[in-house]
């Protein structure tokens, strides 16, 4: 029972403070911008120092969890995180948001894709997928109900009052959980679930960062995650992608909710169909349906089907999905369990520095090439070219090399 606890945990700090922090956030980007005497454009850095604050702390973040009281490096988090969203709402000057975002990239970096994946491999033993899945469930929830609930708070009692209920959310589902994780079952005095496999019964030697650079396992899934980056933030253009196209404003709307309820039932979805056909076979298929909703999203385009559009953006997440739940357990089986917590953080930080630049040659590409129809061919192109890559992975393995 303990291990299922501690996936809730991990999932309700994720989905409370980086939920927050960075899909949230983008509600009260004009109202910071008018607060700031600023454009939305340049508040817009938020993001590029979080990512890129996160690429750089992605080398720190394993030994971290695997040399401090995992509790007291959360609870730290929670409360800075916490702190940071209250001060938000109470500052005018550009430069002291700006250096919040690094504080909060700093602490987010501990709740992402790279140390949930860590800790929840450490957990179990079985079902590691579906675990994981179950986890980012939590924060598309979270997410989904707290979207449009913003929305009306900010219209009922302005974007301050709004941000200072969002910060105590976040504390209140947040920091109680700190106290929940542990880094490994063994120091919380109980087993992981399920049973070990004749592999993790085995001492786990320490593997260096040069074997892994040398390894065709790690540049593998990194060119993979990179080129994954691309595709994986449609759901972030669909509002600007339903002006382009014509449609009403509301269908872009209509579109990220259908990614975000989608999002609730793929990543368990996924997780499941990971251990039971593997992660390489199942990634292979996700993907494939990835290729089908853009290949419905053209056709949506050029007929001007709302409906068609909107059901298309829901399958369409699974991109989106495939880069926290599927590569996490895709990751597993090409490093092993020797290789696994340091490869995927190192892969990590390379693809943290590309996602920063994903959105504006995204939106390059609709600007250059006359519409949204060029960016979802170029998607579809990345997509065939990551199914290739995790065909590839399945004959490099990392203790093959």
């Amino acid at each position: 029972m303990r291990p299922w606890i501690v996936m809730v945990a991990i999932g309700m700090i994720s989905a409370a403070c980086l939920g927050s922090s960075m899909v949230l956030m983008g509600s009260f980007l004009p109202s910071l911008a008018t607060a700031m005497h600023a454009s939305v454009a340049t508040i817009s850095y938020y993001y590029t120092i979080i990512v890129l604050v996160m690429a750089a702390m992605m080398q720190v973040v394993p030994r971290v969890l695997a040399s401090v009281n995992n509790s007291l490096v959360y609870l730290a988090a929670t409360v800075l995180i916490t702190a940071s969203l209250l001060l938000i709402g109470h500052i005018s000057q550009l430069w002291i948001f700006l250096t919040l975002a690094v504080v909060i990239g700093i602490c987010i970096s501990f709740m992402n894709f790279v140390p949930v994946g860590i800790l929840i491999d450490n957990w179990f033993n079985e079902k590691v997928g579906f675990a994981t899945g179950l986890c980012w469930a939590i924060t598309s929830v979270f997410q989904g109900i707290m979207s449009p609930v913003l929305s009306t708070w900010i219209g009922s009692m302005g974007w301050k009052n709004a941000l200072n209920l969002l910060a105590v959310i976040v504390g209140v589902l947040s920091i109680p959980c700190a106290f929940l994780i542990k880094f490994t079952p063994e120091q919380a005095g109980t087993k992981a679930y399920g049973k070990k496999s004749a592999d993790q019964g085995e001492e786990v030697k320490e593997v260096s960062n040069s074997v892994i650079l040398h390894s065709s396992a790690f540049w593998i899934v990194t060119l993979l995650m990179c080129v994954l980056q691309f595709p994986s933030v449609a759901n972030q253009m669909f509002p600007t992608y339903a002006g382009a196209a014509g449609f009403p404003a509301t269908v872009g709307g209509f579109m990220v909710t259908a990614a975000m309820v989608f999002d609730i039932f793929l990543n368990p979805l996924v997780g499941m169909t990971d251990d039971k056909f593997g992660a390489e076979k199942a990634s292979i298929g996700w993907m494939v349906a990835g290729l089908i909703s853009l290949i419905l999203l053209i056709l949506a385009t050029n007929t001007h089907s709302a409906g068609l559009a909107i059901f298309a953006a829901g399958v369409n997440d699974i991109i989106y999905v495939f880069l926290g739940t599927g590569i996490t357990a895709l990751s597993q089986t090409v490093f092993g369990p020797r290789a696994f917590a340091k490869g995927f953080s190192m892969v990590g930080t390379v693809s943290f520095i590309i996602g920063a630049f994903a959105m504006p040659v995204n939106n390059m590409i609709a600007e250059k090439l006359g519409g949204f129809n060029a960016v979802y061919i170029f998607f579809g192109i990345l997509t065939i070219v990551s199914m290739i890559l995790i065909a590839i992975s399945g004959k490099n393995h990392f203790e093959k090399n």
